[in-house]
């Protein structure tokens, strides 16, 4: 142990002691431990707006993640820094403003193992103190499971776009929830070897908590995205968590994949705002309202999620011919694109001229999320080389556009580092 070598090897280290004492002395060390996390966002491939109806969606985790560092500190304080957030930078909440705030005594009695929403008085209280929507969550998830015993200071950062509809929120909270449940050594498992091992004082690198973790973990998140969201269905949170790709439906809930194959993707964010609340009320709306047409076509598109999974299996089965997948996945795209922008009407005039500028690049492009702007992904060739990728980004900036690529099906949360500088 370094603490140990310490002590014994350096005359600085009895001056310190006699100076602070025995147990501050530790706590100098324990004070410095640190928890780094990353987890993905998500993208819909297919089934958006039809899952409301009550068919198959098809999500899948992204290369794109947002990061956390969690580190626990001396300062009685909760130390947020989101340098990615406009005109946020950084603030500090104290413990002892946060465990004044109305009904924070009944949040303080709630079971770390027994996942609970934010009461509406203490969702009020938090209001009161932060306008935010995201840091309410944050607020809310670190006085639910540190029970304000300790401060800490939390460093966000990622290369997800806020706002667009690739899971952003759900990686934070996810990022949160783990950093935070690492940190104060709160295991739904009891504390299994798996997850002792990623937590111990030697550090570790690039580990996935075990299945009963993984799952509080999960729960934990969604009900950070409650407060963010309202309602949500909460596959971007089981997409960050779990990682691969999952299919949901209202009726049976969401199931992992556990294989998909190697897509690549153009992300393109179109900077156009909407609100995702207002387009799913009007495709429910226009449902209600010509159930003999819109039907056909929520049941068309769950059929084309359908298709894409038994694409997904002959790819495997095949001996993977990815020139077979290609073709079967862009006949899909656009067709769900159509579908979505003619009949269900939360096209987008940005979408279209994505869609049309990368049919110049011989690649097919659809609307993904909700639509009405937000981003759209273009599926990129095994062939397509980097020099083509920059001229598509290119031909994409003159219209006010912003692209990343990416690969999808990756892995969920992952705990990247545990460090303890009593090494």
């Amino acid at each position: 142990m370094w603490l140990v070598w310490f002590v014994f090897n350096s005359s600085l280290s009895f001056n310190l002691i006699f100076q602070v004492g025995i147990l501050d002395f530790c706590k100098i060390f324990y004070s410095m431990k640190q928890i780094k996390v990353s987890a993905p966002g998500k993208v819909i491939l297919f089934g958006e707006h039809a899952v409301v109806l009550g068919k198959t969606s098809i999500a899948t985790a992204l290369s794109l993640r947002t990061n956390a560092t969690v580190e626990q500190i001396e300062e009685p304080v909760l130390h947020i820094l989101l340098p990615d957030l406009k005109d946020f930078g950084e603030r500090k909440y104290s413990l002892s403003d946060l465990s004044k705030l109305n009904s924070y005594n009944s949040i303080n009695e709630i079971d770390c193992f027994v996942p609970r929403e934010c009461n509406a008085e203490f969702l009020d209280a938090l209001s009161q103190l932060e306008s935010i929507k995201g840091i309410q969550s944050v607020l809310f998830l670190f006085s639910v499971l540190s029970k304000l015993k300790h401060g800490i200071k939390i460093h966000f950062s990622s290369n997800l776009p806020m706002g667009a509809g690739l899971g952003s929120s759900a990686s934070f909270n996810v990022c949160l929830v783990t950093g935070i449940l690492s940190l104060f050594e709160i295991y739904a498992c009891g504390g299994c070897d798996q997850c002792k091992k990623i937590n111990s004082s030697s550090g570790t690198t690039n580990n996935v908590p075990c299945s009963k973790q993984l799952e509080l973990i999960n729960q934990w998140s969604l009900q950070g995205e409650k407060i963010m969201h309202g309602t949500p269905s909460g596959i971007d949170n089981a997409v960050s968590t779990y990682g691969s790709a999952l299919t949901f439906t209202r009726k049976d809930g969401f199931k992992n994949l556990e294989r998909i194959p190697p897509l690549r993707l153009l992300i393109t964010d179109t900077r156009v705002s909407r609100s995702t609340k207002v387009l799913v009320e009007n495709v429910i709306n226009r449902h209600k309202q010509y159930p003999s047409l819109i039907e056909p076509v929520a049941v068309l598109i769950d059929t084309i999620s359908k298709e894409c999974l038994q694409a997904f299996d002959q790819y495997f089965n095949d001996h993977n011919d990815i020139n077979q997948l290609q073709k079967t996945i862009e006949l899909m795209i656009d067709m769900n694109h159509s579908l979505l922008s003619g009949c269900f009407g939360v096209g987008h005039s940005t979408l279209d001229m994505i869609a049309s500028v990368s049919k110049r690049f011989d690649l097919h492009s659809k609307l993904t999320g909700a639509g009405g702007g937000g981003c759209a992904i273009t599926l990129l060739k095994p062939s397509t080389d980097s020099e083509t990728v920059n001229n598509l980004k290119s031909a994409l900036k003159e219209h006010g556009f912003e692209s990343w690529e990416a690969t999808i099906g990756g892995q969920g949360v992952i705990i990247e580092s545990s460090t303890n500088s009593s090494n």
